[in-house]
């Protein structure tokens, strides 16, 4: 059986609901760090509260949280 956990001050901390004996032998194997997502749209890939950060416009203009509203309270 395979758990989850990350290591928190070199302690292996197990995801909630996991409970083990103690003295159990274990063995510990990294998972494969896996490499960003490539970018070739130039998206921003700076967040703000977990929203893309878009950079102003050629005209200087950058889009803001009025637009943002606008756009979603449009009806299709």
């Amino acid at each position: 059986m395979v758990y989850r956990g990350k290591v928190h001050g070199s302690v292996v901390v197990l995801q909630p609901g996991i409970q083990l004996p103690d003295g159990l032998e274990v063995t510990i194997e990294p998972l494969p760090v896996q490499s960003p997502q490539p970018n070739p749209a130039g998206i921003p890939s700076a967040r703000r509260n977990g929203v893309p950060v878009f950079p102003a416009s050629k005209n200087g203009y950058a889009p803001g949280l009025d637009l943002v509203n606008q756009l979603r309270d449009e009806t299709p």
